[in-house]
């Protein structure tokens, strides 16, 4: 990455004008120790994941019943509404779905 003269100024600057921290170093196993426990498997999040899956499911068993049903055969505006939705519908869903399976 090229770095221009401001960038390597500010970079300077923001270094210089950093708040300095304390040479303490009990500070950081006392924080962590005081923090609580973090839940693993929760419910809720398995709730969410398989309420994604689903719903992908569905999205794809609507495309299907539109391709079998030759409902791409004359465009009407309705079609494209129900494409329109159906389209949107899945990419929603599917980024979702991709974003809580990398949350873990």
């Amino acid at each position: 990455m090229k770095e221009d003269f401001n960038d390597i100024e500010f970079k300077k600057l923001f270094q210089e004008k950093a708040h300095k921290a304390g040479e303490n170093r009990w500070f950081t196993p006392r924080v962590l120790n005081r923090l609580p426990e973090k839940s693993v498997g929760s419910n809720l999040f398995a709730i969410e994941k398989w309420a994604y899956v689903i719903g992908l499911l569905l999205c794809v068993l609507g495309w299907g019943i539109l391709f079998k049903s030759g409902f791409f055969d004359v465009i009407t505006v309705r079609s494209l509404i129900y494409i329109a939705a159906l389209a949107i519908g899945s990419f929603i869903l599917t980024i979702q779905t991709v974003r809580s399976a990398l949350s873990f």
